[in-house]
């Protein structure tokens, strides 16, 4: 006979009644407000092991959704901020966040005019721009409708959207090399695979929607959602509650590729991500999440929102190949734009822990250096300039990516050493860089040859054994899988089946995410990945403007 509480529902089945029952509701404009809601002692209720049976029959269910969005509209229940939102920037639960924005001005954009607009609000060329300037001066005014002094701030919003709209400034293409000065301009034409799944490397659609589900059936969406942030909590708390948090960010998915979704799947993106939320907001108020966990995800959310209107519409006119341009910190723009808190929240239900404000701008730090070290060759080649790697080209390349990676395995050692919490969305972060389809990382590096007509130069980072072994000893209490385990040279396919039998188990995960980040932290690995100078990719690059 099963035990009482192996009877009850698991908070997973529970959330995914919830968001089908959300979502039906959001398809019926007539139902509204109720005049009796629940209270909001009962709605902290509801969400208790022992009341989930009498949640899940469909009309408690339906009361339920009705009595929270009753109290939603009339302000009893903010999300994160002393106050409701007055407006569809702020508002969390509005199902129509959509960052598209018709635009003419074929990258023809004068800077001057960007820079006055986003100091006196003047009028540019590029709708995206202004589109982006007007949703962060929203926010900005409204700093009571969101968590605004903690984490994220008003001033972290409006230095974000500066450093991204002002990025092609500045403009630095005189690099030099191990070869000499000026020889940047004699690098080959840097090459790197498109971002579509693989055929053969990737695990076929109806497989992975098996093994790593969502509402959208988007492998891009799974990709992140499973990869990242739920892989950060190693396991170690509720399956359910990860995968709300994980749907919450549907947002920052419709922020970064809504051009690549048809109505249809935007539609589902707005109402699950929603329904997310609220489930979230359950959960707070039943005390399965602090507050602590809860006001930061929002305001990271918010935040990203104002960011995800940008589009760079330059590209079209900027020069192809290596350069530099204007940034001022490898993490302001990040700090926002890597959506870091909905991996954040798993690792601190897992461990208990909570972060400074310094702590995440560390962790950005290092999960920056890693994505764009990653990326750095396919951003050369879609003039992606929203990469910090690339932007902070100046001077000598060699000696540049030598003290970038080896500022990211010290950066890594430093939080692997002094917080689970941030050693965790670390390992995620790594997990994901190698298993998702659009980072390419097994093509690149069974595609790299080394130019045997150019000397290869020393780098420190990769010769000097004490960063790799400090990494590993920071490592080490997370485990290992021996043989068994991931590495950057398996195809995407295979981990993709391995992954899968660690989930659940905290031990093989937490295992397997240290052997993951091993392999792809690996010095040599890094400098594979970015020394344009001596490594050349040699395959087929594909379609380069594909938007996964």
């Amino acid at each position: 006979m099963l035990e009482p509480n192996r009877r009850r529902p698991s908070l997973y089945l529970v959330y995914l009644a919830w968001v089908d029952a959300w979502m039906s509701l959001s398809e019926r404009p007539d139902v509204g407000v109720i005049e009796a809601p629940l209270s909001l002692k009962e709605l902290s209720r509801v969400l208790i092991a022992s009341n989930r049976f009498e949640l899940l029959k469909e009309k408690n269910l339906t009361t339920t959704i009705q009595s929270f969005k009753t109290h939603y509209k009339t302000g009893n229940i903010k999300l994160g901020g002393a106050k409701s939102a007055t407006c569809e920037e702020t508002d969390l639960l509005s199902e129509r966040y959509d960052p598209r924005t018709p635009c003419h001005c074929d990258g023809d954009i004068p800077y001057q005019q960007i820079k006055s607009l986003v100091i006196s609000g003047d009028s540019t060329k590029c709708q995206t721009v202004e589109s982006t300037v007007r949703a962060m001066k929203e926010i900005r005014a409204r700093p009571d409708e969101w968590n605004s002094t903690d984490i994220f701030t008003v001033e972290s919003l409006g230095d974000a959207i500066h450093e991204l709209v002002w990025a092609n400034m500045e403009i630095h293409t005189e690099l030099d090399t191990c070869k000499g000065p000026g020889t940047g301009r004699e690098i080959p034409t840097v090459q790197a695979p498109d971002r579509r799944p693989h055929p053969v490397n990737d695990t076929s659609p109806e497989v992975s929607s098996q093994l790593y589900p969502t509402s959208e059936s988007i492998k891009l969406c799974a990709d992140a959602k499973h990869y990242f942030a739920m892989a950060a909590g190693a396991s170690g708390c509720d399956y359910g509650l990860a995968r709300a948090i994980a749907d919450s960010g549907n947002d920052i998915l419709i922020g970064d590729y809504c051009e690549a979704a048809d109505e249809t799947t935007l539609t589902l993106l707005w109402q699950s991500g929603a329904a997310a939320i609220a489930f979230l907001k359950l959960c707070n108020l039943s005390g399965l999440m602090t507050n602590w966990q809860f006001n930061n995800l929002m305001a990271g959310i918010l935040q990203f929102r104002a960011l995800g209107y940008y589009r760079d519409h330059s590209r079209l006119r900027l020069p192809d190949g290596l350069y530099g341009s204007r940034m001022t910190n490898l993490t302001t723009h990040r700090y926002i734009d890597l959506g870091l808190f909905n991996a954040v929240v798993p690792a601190s239900l897992t461990t208990g822990e909570q972060l400074t404000k310094h702590q995440y701008s560390e962790l950005v730090k290092a999960c920056a250096l890693i994505n764009d070290l990653v990326d750095f060759r396919s951003d050369i080649k879609r003039k992606q300039r929203e990469n910090v790697v690339l932007r902070g080209l100046r001077g000598n390349v060699c000696n540049y990516l030598d003290e970038l990676i080896g500022d990211c395995l010290d950066t890594t050692a430093s939080l692997l050493e002094t917080s689970r919490l941030c050693a965790l969305v670390l390992m995620g972060f790594c997990n994901w860089s190698i298993m998702s389809s659009h980072h390419k990382v097994y093509e690149l590096m069974k595609g790299m040859e080394l130019d045997t007509n150019t000397p290869l130069c020393q780098y420190t980072s990769t010769d000097n054994e004490s960063k790799r072994k400090r990494l590993l000893n920071a490592l080490a209490p997370f485990g290992t899988l021996g043989k068994e385990g991931p590495n950057v040279r398996r195809r995407r396919f295979e981990l993709d089946k391995l992954y899968a039998t660690c989930i659940g188990n905290k031990r093989r995960h937490s295992a397997w995410l240290a052997d993951i980040s091993r392999s792809l932290l690996c010095p040599g690995t890094l400098r594979t990945l970015v020394d344009v100078v001596h490594y050349q990719w040699e395959g087929q690059a594909g379609d380069v403007e594909y938007c996964p």
